[in-house]
């Protein structure tokens, strides 16, 4: 039973008696699956435990960057690039607060054009797969997915959601980073090689922004890059009670399957209310203010951003000490969509 500090490869596990590895993570990168299915170990994750927390960080970042730089986040085109749990809970709720977007994943573009209908309920079920454990994409369709080069040629913000792979290793680099608008918004909060970090503090000047969660080489961070970033924090994206709760849910019931279990199969946890904070909003603010406010109250990433820009050495304590935060509620959410609308 793991977290993403410990690598499971063949120095640590040759010669051991393990059969299964449970990681209370929505990544896997840390595990060689590869010598696993060789050994026939069973490796079973939290497959979008912390998804709706990263989708908050996501649109906090964005909408607080929104209001210190004076852009408008209801006109952005926000590109998704790595639409799977994270990255289409992200795409379905920016849409519903009025943000157009883009989804980039082409193997999920691939899978639907061998078979258009393999995210509907129906089909997730015959493969044994809960559908109210992942997002609703039963309306999608390949025209709904774009090529990484239609990302960056059209979007004014990029996020990513990838897993790291070879595919996705340096991915965002001097190449794609010529292509896009000058002023686009950079976010990362998959992993910090995704992104070719050099390439982008040699070219911050194309960026209105970069809000970075992620690093290369983890807990040595790139100071280079820190200091280009306009939003910076250690690792915490996906760092909500929510998301802590989830993790423990779904890996109760990833070992109960696996040692069959039937009373833990849908064991859960009751997840505590939220008591919110109270916010005044002055009516002369543009929407995307009033917004921007609302979010931070519920997590203030300024104050995470300064921790880590005084203490980039501190990477891994302050990580450790964070205080996990509240996701949006359906409430939360409503009242946002009350000053949008």
């Amino acid at each position: 039973m793991i977290r993403t500090r410990t690598k499971c490869d063949s120095s640590l596990l040759e010669g051991s008696d393990v059969e299964a590895i449970f990681t209370a993570t929505i990544g896997n990168d840390h595990i060689d699956l590869k010598y696993c299915e060789s050994k026939d170990i069973k490796v079973y994750n939290a497959a979008g435990c912390n998804a709706s927390g990263v989708v908050q960080y996501v649109l906090t970042s964005l909408f607080v960057t929104g209001r210190n730089k004076k852009r408008d986040v209801f006109k952005e085109n926000l590109g998704i690039v790595g639409a799977g749990n994270v990255g289409e809970r992200l795409a379905a709720t920016a849409s519903s607060l009025g943000i157009k977007v883009m989804r980039c994943d082409p193997p999920v573009k691939k899978l639907l054009e061998e078979c258009p209908d393999y995210f509907s309920h129906k089909k997730m079920v015959e493969r044994g797969v809960d559908p109210s454990l992942y997002p609703d994409r039963q309306t999608l369709a390949p025209l709904d997915y774009y090529s990484l080069e239609q990302i960056a040629d059209n979007c004014s913000a990029i996020s990513f959601h990838v897993p790291l792979t070879e595919e996705t290793k340096g991915m965002f680099s001097a190449n794609l980073i010529e292509r896009i608008h000058k002023g686009t918004v950079l976010i990362n909060s998959s992993r910090g090689e995704v992104i070719n970090e050099f390439d982008v503090v040699k070219m911050r000047d194309k960026f209105g922004a970069i809000i970075s969660d992620v690093w290369s080489g983890e807990p040595h961070i790139n100071t280079d890059y820190l200091f280009a970033t306009d939003i910076a924090t250690p690792h915490i994206a996906g760092y909500s009670l929510e998301g802590k709760i989830n993790a423990t849910v779904y890996s109760v019931r990833n070992i109960a399957k696996y040692f069959k279990v039937d009373s833990l199969l849908n064991y859960s946890i009751e997840v505590p209310e939220i008591v919110y904070k109270s916010v005044t909003l002055d009516d002369s603010l543009e929407k995307y203010e009033k917004v921007s406010i609302l979010m931070e109250s519920l997590f203030p990433v300024m104050t995470e951003d300064k921790k880590l820009r005084d203490n980039p050495g501190g990477f891994e304590k302050i990580r450790e000490d964070y205080k996990y935060r509240r996701e949006f509620s359906g409430s939360f959410i409503n009242k946002l969509l009350e000053i949008i609308n």
